[in-house]
């Protein structure tokens, strides 16, 4: 009731089920309940905010439950006396708070890794490094029958409080603290749990070893990160090398492929590998990459595996071969074509087998491609292959002239061979990167070189001319049908 005598309802109050009230000279009030007995300040209850209490209940003392509709008595000794369900109760609402000398705190002992250890209290409680799990028992002797509030934390380890009743209170446990020095507290506090009614301190040290300190930490580290990149360096070393052998089994392959080839063909040994480092260097001239040159070294030395696929009756017949032995011959582009047809180590390489017999002006086979419709390999690997055919020894002729074939590729140009290509080989050639004296170990000069046939063609042109006699129905510059 207010001063005008106008009643409101105190709804901030904690809790419902009230008895009766007892205001102390420091407006302190005591109000009875079935919960027990709430302590609040009287001018925090009438301003309708939220107010702090204390309860006083069975942890503060009171084991008994108060009566309802019962007299309550205030005696000048500062003693309320209360009606409870087993008799009176006797409150001293004048020092209910309790004293800091009722209660007395020790740790007895403490568990390392399970063994137990006597704690002095004038020393500080040192553990091992080695040491993964610290228990402490700590006790606190209680000279009310209350039961306070009860917290402690470990200082350095810890970032707050751990709060639980006296009666819940057990041993403490501490799992891989770091090494350091620590400050063990532990306390009984007030109502609002931020009041320390009484605290006791302990000191805790783990000794640093030398694997603690800042420095050998920073030097385990960048020891295991170099170690890290040493074995990582390992790696990509054991990868580069399987990778570079991988390459190496693959060169071998290829070449023992190519060897295989040029053994059933009499007289023609190495031309495999002379046609791949002759493409090799018009390919550099032309600006490939080395990764692009070496694709197009192995495709060129797989150029003729087709003939593999021909019987050796009609590879090394000396002599005129016939209409279906001519057509068996030229079918290596496409036997080639086929047995490449899963090769998948080196890219293009069935565009070397299929179309090195192509010719610029479209009258080449197997598909009578012209000009850029040609792939790229097949006409470089064309132009080597028809200039290794001109200067190599076969079975049916000795190897032509020098003059004439210098000739016969210019005379090609345009016509069989790509013009931009033949154009690159003829430098190459004039710049002495192939060396002509060990292509003619025995050279002797002659006026004429290859005497033009009868029909008024060179060597060459007889290859258009007589495709089947010399079996180079589409290289106009080789006197070899069989490259």
């Amino acid at each position: 009731m207010d001063s005008d005598f106008s009643i409101r309802i105190l709804d901030n109050f904690p809790y419902f089920n009230n008895y009766d009230i007892r205001i102390t000279d420091d407006d302190t009030m005591f109000v009875t309940g079935s919960s027990g007995i709430y302590v609040v300040n009287r001018e925090e209850l009438l301003s309708g905010s939220s107010i702090s209490y204390d309860l006083m209940d069975a942890r503060k003392g009171l084991n008994s439950a108060l009566t309802a509709n019962s007299w309550n008595y205030y005696g000048e000794e500062g003693f309320l006396y209360l009606c409870c369900d087993n008799g009176a109760f006797v409150a001293d609402i004048d020092s209910y708070m309790n004293d800091v000398h009722t209660y007395h705190m020790n740790v007895a002992s403490v568990f390392l890794d399970g063994e137990q250890y006597h704690v002095d209290s004038n020393a500080p409680i040192t553990v091992s490094r080695d040491v993964k799990k610290i228990e402490l028992l700590p006790e606190v002797i209680n000279y009310t029958v209350q039961d306070p509030n009860v917290g402690y934390y470990l200082e350095g380890f810890d970032n707050h409080w751990t709060v639980v009743p006296q009666s819940s209170l057990s041993g403490i446990t501490y799992t891989n603290i770091p090494s350091g020095s620590y400050t063990f507290h532990m306390a009984v506090l007030g109502r609002d749990e931020s009041q320390v009614l009484a605290e006791r301190t302990y000191s805790l040290v783990k000794p640093e070893d030398i694997y603690d300190k800042p420095w050998f930490i920073a030097y385990a580290a960048v020891s295991a990160m170099l170690f890290g990149f040493f074995l990582l360096y390992l790696w990509f070393r054991r990868v580069i090398e399987q990778a570079n052998l991988r390459i190496r089994m693959g060169d071998q392959t290829i070449e023992a492929i190519a060897n295989t080839v040029d053994a059933k063909d009499v007289r023609t040994s190495q031309h495999s590998m002379r046609v791949g480092k002759y493409s090799v260097l018009i390919a550099q001239k032309m600006g490939f990459s080395k990764k692009e040159c070496e694709n197009l070294r192995k495709a060129a030395s797989l150029h003729d595996i087709g003939k593999i696929a021909i019987p050796d009756s009609i590879l090394n017949k000396p002599s005129r071969l016939t209409d279906e032995e001519y057509a068996i011959m030229k079918s290596h582009t496409t036997r080639g074509e086929e047995i490449l047809s899963g090769f998948t180590l080196v890219e293009h390489v069935k565009e070397g087998a299929l179309y090195h017999h192509e010719r610029y002006d479209g009258r080449g086979y197997p598909q009578g491609l012209k000009g850029e419709d040609i792939p790229l390999y097949g006409r470089i690997i064309g132009v080597a292959d028809a200039f290794d055919a001109m200067t190599a020894n076969r079975i049916y002729r000795n190897q032509m002239d020098i003059g004439y074939v210098l000739n016969e590729l210019r005379k090609g140009r345009g016509t069989q061979f790509d013009p931009q290509v033949v154009d690159i080989f003829l430098q190459i050639l004039e710049e002495g990167t192939i060396d002509i004296n060990k292509l003619y170990p025995q050279m002797q000069s002659t006026d004429t070189g290859d005497k033009p046939s009868a029909s008024g063609k060179g060597e060459a042109g007889k290859a258009e001319g007589t495709e089947k006699d010399s079996r180079k129905a589409e290289d106009a510059g080789k006197a070899a049908g069989k490259e």
